[in-house]
């Protein structure tokens, strides 16, 4: 990635070591730069787990990044905010913030240290893009999230058919493990010309 961000949507291909290497090394201007590009992806998934009423208890923020989703469940009245990163700077970062009660520096393709039906809702705001099995991390949330909870996550336009997306909800909602509902497309970082297409914001009622 260049210092003005281009190639950005080309490390959804990266290695795991390669995108703890992006976003470790993206710190310290990571939350201007996507600002800029319009990013309110936070916000918009926060204004989901409100409408919900999962507020009043532990909502975990899976791949909390710097806090910036952390920061728009507290706005929305989150009780206790959760956080989860592969990047120790990000982590790092996300603690100054002061909203998060817990904050973990977690692999989210691997099984999550988590007790089943522990939160109240999860949220994975601009994530999908670097997990290649979305099918085993949907079922790690499902487990960690109560019955009823929403999971709340985004998914790019350009990336729902390569990660077989439409068959992967297919099978969750099949097995009635969950209900599912996707927008329409929706912005992404829509000053940044890599991401015309936007992405999908997709929530999972556990069943």
């Amino acid at each position: 990635m260049n210092a003005d961000g281009q190639g950005l949507a080309g490390v959804s291909d990266a290695s795991p070591a390669e995108v703890v290497g992006v976003y470790d090394g993206w710190v310290s201007t990571y939350d201007t730069d996507v600002l800029s590009w319009g990013y309110d992806v936070p916000g918009r998934l926060a204004s989901v787990i409100a409408a919900a009423g999962a507020t009043n208890g532990d909502v975990l923020d899976a791949g909390c990044g710097t806090g910036l989703a952390g920061l728009a469940l507290d706005a929305v009245g989150v009780a206790s905010v959760i956080g989860a990163d592969f990047s120790p700077e990000s982590i790092n970062a996300a603690r100054q913030r002061g909203v998060y009660r817990e904050l973990h520096v977690i692999d989210l393709s691997q099984p999550l240290p988590f007790t089943s039906q522990r939160f109240l809702a999860v949220v994975c705001a601009g994530v999908f893009s670097y997990l290649t099995d979305p099918d085993t991390v949907l079922r790690e949330f499902l487990r960690v999230v109560r019955r009823g909870g929403p999971v709340v996550f985004t998914q790019r336009v350009n990336l729902w058919e390569r990660r077989e997306m439409d068959a992967v909800l297919q099978r969750l909602a099949d097995e009635t493990r969950c209900t599912v509902d996707v927008s329409p497309p929706r912005p992404y970082l829509p000053g940044h010309g890599e991401f015309d297409d936007g992405v999908y914001d997709v929530t999972l009622t556990a069943s």
